[in-house]
């Protein structure tokens, strides 16, 4: 059987996954490193891998389009990387009133929120803040400019390019729009 390729955002990241099949197992090919492994299906949630005489039991639990995955202990949130529509958008968006939409970069949940609908913001300024991988993340404001609108709340789960939070430029602070990372 041919090698089938995935491209998943795993934690966040982007991964290409190849699998190929084969009579004694299977062959997982993740960027460089190379597993070969035995797989049985145990339950419609749970599979046993088993990697050079090591059994490891998976877990999966399915919420949409997300997986949640549990292997000896560790964790890991696997998702379909966004559409080539949201990729070019690199992290912001401009709304049709021309405020920036500050996306996250990453799938996880809100724990702080450190603006609000009115307030002045600077650039580089933390707006929200999202935990994965029980890593806090700040996500920052791209421009200087006045918050238009907050998107989430305090303990929601949130995608990766999803809108937190709108910010309207002030006019000094739009050198055609560009964001520097």
């Amino acid at each position: 059987m041919s090698p089938v390729e995935f491209d998943f955002l795993i934690d966040g990241l982007p991964r290409r996954v190849t699998v190929e099949q084969g009579a004694g197992g299977a062959t997982f090919r993740i960027g460089a490193e190379v597993l070969e492994a035995k797989v049985r299906r145990v339950s419609e949630h749970e599979l046993a891998f088993n990697l050079s005489g090591r059994l490891f039991r998976v877990y999966l639990a399915r919420d949409g389009g997300r997986v949640l995955v549990s292997v000896d202990g560790r964790e890991f949130l696997v998702t379909e990387p966004p559409s080539a529509t949201a990729r070019t958008l690199e992290g912001e968006g401009r709304t049709a009133e021309g405020s920036l939409r500050v996306r996250s970069p990453m799938p996880g949940r809100v724990i702080k929120l450190a603006v609000a609908p009115g307030d002045r913001v600077r650039k580089n300024q933390t707006l929200v803040i999202v935990e994965a991988m029980k890593m806090e993340n700040e996500i920052e404001s791209p421009v200087e400019g006045v918050v238009k609108d907050v998107r989430v709340a305090v303990g929601e789960f949130v995608d990766a390019e999803r809108p937190l939070v709108e910010v309207e430029p002030s006019e000094s602070s739009e050198p055609g729009g560009a964001h520097d990372d």
